[in-house]
């Protein structure tokens, strides 16, 4: 399907899966005064009123001039995702994949296995988003696209932004508000280990995990000599600063848990994990990594990140016990 120069509502439209909204609106940030975006939070009311499926296979489909997908295997998993994932397929057939850019989110960086192998992708952990950016306006530019020249107003509109949210992030880190809210998120994720090892365990019987708490301790093991080490405490009632989730792996059990003994033969530790619980934007918080590119989690999703990485863990040195 060739489309005539002025066809395209947007100049560029995101896709990505909820874990991906902090880095896929970072992105969108770096530019949307340059060029017209399509971002669904920002769209929304764009879409209320119309039928979701019909409007968002057209923006993938056919309105966007380029597609740009926050890649990582849960993407085309869930509804909407699906829906983008569809008309991005269905629209290949006709164009061609030039009006695509996949953007990998997890590490090994991994692209889906219909796209072709000869299809390169931008990896944030080589780009950054400042150098992904970059490269998504080349990718318009050759797509037909002209992307303007930042005035002086919109770049004092962006750095205006930036700075609201970097104070709205400090205020959220010194406050009891923020204080409730990441404790609140620690209940939340205490519940989503339970239910994930439940839902483990009913899945495949042979592996029976289970989640004990000691303090603010949290440790999951039943599944070899790996054992995993949840634990947060903030120090004040009313700061975040510097207080940070920790989830370390470690081969045989440490010492130093309130009602535990350690192993015989010293613990070795296989990997130590560090999220601290942050304002993502005006309206959402959640847990965000210490690696590059970062990256945020809800509650939920934390859970399940943090069993996928003790199962990978556990069922290696099962092996090679």
């Amino acid at each position: 399907m060739s489309h005539p120069p002025d066809h395209f509502e947007y100049d560029i439209a995101f896709s990505f899966h909820s874990k991906d909204e902090g880095t896929a609106t970072a992105l969108n940030d770096l530019l949307q005064d340059r060029v017209k975006t399509f971002i669904y939070s920002a769209r929304q009311k764009e879409i209320a009123g119309t039928d979701g499926q019909e409007s968002f296979s057209a923006v993938y489909g056919e309105k966007a001039r380029l597609v740009v997908v926050f890649y990582r295997e849960e993407w085309g998993q869930t509804p909407f995702t699906r829906i983008e994932m569809d008309a991005i397929k269905n629209r290949s057939l006709q164009d061609g994949w030039d009006f695509t850019v996949f953007i990998p989110t997890e590490m090994p960086a991994k692209m889906p296995a219909w796209v072709p192998k000869t299809r390169l992708y931008v990896g944030l952990e080589r780009w950054g988003l400042t150098g992904a950016a970059s490269v998504v306006e080349e990718r318009l530019r050759e797509r037909g696209g002209e992307p303007k020249v930042e005035s002086l107003t919109d770049r004092a509109a962006r750095f205006s932004r930036a700075t609201k949210l970097k104070e709205q992030q400090r205020q959220f880190l010194n406050s009891d508000h923020g204080v409730k809210a990441a404790t609140d998120a620690y209940a939340v994720l205490t519940t989503a280990l339970e239910e994930g090892c439940k839902a483990i365990g009913e899945a495949e019987p042979s592996i029976s995990l289970r989640v004990q708490t000691s303090q603010q301790f949290r440790i999951v093991n039943g599944y070899g000599p790996v054992h995993l080490i949840v634990s947060w405490r903030p120090h004040y009632a009313n700061s975040l600063e510097e207080i940070f989730l920790q989830a370390e792996y470690y081969k045989g059990f440490p010492k130093g848990i309130p009602g535990f003994y350690g192993s015989f033969n010293e613990a070795r530790q296989l990997r130590n994990l560090k999220f601290r619980y942050e304002l993502l934007s005006s309206d959402r918080h959640g847990y965000v990594d210490n690696k590059s590119p970062r990256r945020d989690f809800s509650a939920a999703e934390l859970g399940e990140h943090l069993l996928r990485n003790f199962l990978d863990l556990a069922d290696k040195h099962h092996r090679d016990r």
